[in-house]
């Protein structure tokens, strides 16, 4: 016998849809409860009953679900707060709000507040199944589009890394090489250089793209809490844990963790880590079961892992299991090349519709600064100049003084100074010129550098561009 809410052979509406969703049943009263149950588990659904509405807060909680039937008048509970709490814990899950004949306008205001449907008892199976056939669709393009766009801000915030210098290059083929298989990742690179945006552009186009990514920062949290973000809570395990609740590595569940700045870990969670990533399960504080997880983990650090090893402040263990395949992420001084088009991209980003222009004397400041902070402060000094040059071009004094070199003042009085004290003493035949003084400086520089040019300009405090300019206006690059 054919089954009465399908609406026509090869019609049904959740026969798309019923293969792996997930709906869970708040209702109070039992008869109704198993009504829907058995009619929705007939179309091929999971579900999940609760008689209460806390019941229905841990549940989500637990495990998520595609899709709620919530039964507004459960005892205990304002409706249209639980309405909100379940939105709120089950990260905007479709709500589907069943409310007494005659009670139209409770079911107008739920929709109001965030439900994407509602329902009047006693409930129409045919009815039924439409609304929650469109709400599980309605709830997988909401995530599909939400993923989209976190993937498309992901990848324009990784151009702004990836540029041409050679030193960028091999980083990039490294992640390249790395991205399709599910090996353990670790970023190594200062504050700023862009673990993130190297680590979600892993996940992104890794084979877990479709599967959540969740990022967590090591130095961010104290000791106390960061265990109860990695790993969860059960209700009841310390002062204010009112509910039990989901951590890190349960909401990465089939995709990427990303362990942001890992060497900030005190030792006493190290041990648990360490579990949760060679056994692949995890226990919540307060809790004794053993949950699995499937997740790929990416670490990121500023710091040498080696030597917190040495120093006993990491476990070797741990060190080996995160430095599967360890990749290196070179700062912004040592690719000085790339500065040019980042600064142009980020002019762009900051003001789509006209860039402005930089004077030739702004990039060469920009080119033979060291950059502490990376790319993040080049763009946090490109965003200043923006704004302090208005419809101008962007011009040396709207940099900061740290790049303007706002010291003319005191060199003159310097060379006032130097001047009546030495005046008499010294034969001025016997003084270099400037230049003289300059090139001797950096031949001695090269020389103890070994050759290396690099190097020589990181002694000597200005950009390799500027190097081999000055080499080549003393005639001496090809010798270099």
């Amino acid at each position: 016998m054919r089954d009465a809410t399908r609406t026509g052979p090869g019609t049904d509406p959740t026969e798309f849809f019923s293969g792996s969703a997930r709906i869970l049943v708040a209702d109070g009263e039992p008869a109704i409860r198993r009504l829907l149950t058995f009619h929705l588990q007939r179309q091929g659904f999971r579900v999940d009953e609760v008689d209460t509405g806390e019941a229905a807060i841990a549940a989500i909680e637990r495990r998520p679900c595609d899709l709620v039937l919530l039964d507004t008048a459960l005892s205990g509970t304002s409706g249209m707060e639980l309405l909100h709490r379940i939105r709120l814990a089950g990260a905007g899950v479709p709500v589907i709000v069943l409310i007494a004949r005659g009670s139209i306008d409770n079911g107008v205001e739920a929709t109001k507040r965030g439900a994407f449907d509602f329902l009047a008892k006693p409930i129409e199976m045919e009815r039924l199944a439409i609304a929650v056939s469109h709400g599980i669709e309605m709830g997988r393009l909401s995530r599909t589009v939400s993923d989209l766009r976190e993937r498309l801000s992901s990848r324009r915030a990784f151009e702004q890394v990836v540029g041409t210098d050679g030193a960028l290059r091999e980083t990039v083929m490294l992640i390249e090489k790395v991205t399709p298989t599910d090996l353990t990742v670790l970023l190594q690179g200062e504050s700023g250089t862009g673990k993130e945006l190297f680590a979600r552009t892993i996940h992104d186009e890794g084979p877990r793209r479709d599967k959540p990514f969740v990022a967590i920062n090591g130095a961010a949290l104290p000791e106390t809490l960061l265990e109860s973000e990695l790993f969860g809570h059960e209700r009841g395990a310390f002062t204010g844990a009112d509910r039990t609740r989901r951590g890190k590595f349960e909401l990465a569940d089939g995709g990427t963790l990303f362990l942001d700045e890992i060497g900030e870990i005190l030792p006493a969670l190290q041990v648990k880590l360490l579990r949760a990533i060679q056994e692949r399960v995890i226990t919540r504080v307060g809790g004794a079961d053993a949950i699995p997880v499937d997740v790929r983990i990416i670490a990121a650090t500023s710091r040498d892992l080696a030597e917190l090893v040495h120093g006993g402040r990491l476990r070797e263990d741990l060190y080996y299991r995160l430095s599967v395949f360890p990749v290196s992420i070179p700062p912004l001084r040592e690719r000085r090349a790339d500065i040019a088009p980042l600064v142009r991209h980020v002019l762009q980003e900051i003001r789509p519709e006209r860039a402005p222009a930089v004077d030739p004397a702004v990039m060469e400041r920009l080119e033979d600064y060291a950059w502490p902070g990376n790319v993040r402060e080049l763009q946090n000094v490109l965003r200043r100049a923006v704004v302090l040059a208005g419809e101008d071009a962007i011009r040396i004094e709207h940099l900061p003084a740290a790049l303007a070199g706002e010291t003319g003042g005191r060199i003159s009085t310097a060379a006032e100074r130097f001047g009546s004290e030495t005046h008499g003493k010294i034969d001025p035949r016997a003084l270099e010129t400037l230049d003289d003084m300059e090139r001797h400086h950096i031949e001695r520089a090269i020389a103890a550098c070994g050759g290396n040019l690099s190097q020589a300009a990181r002694v000597l405090g200005i950009g390799r561009t500027t190097l081999y300019r000055k080499l080549e206006q003393y005639g001496q690059l090809a010798s270099a």
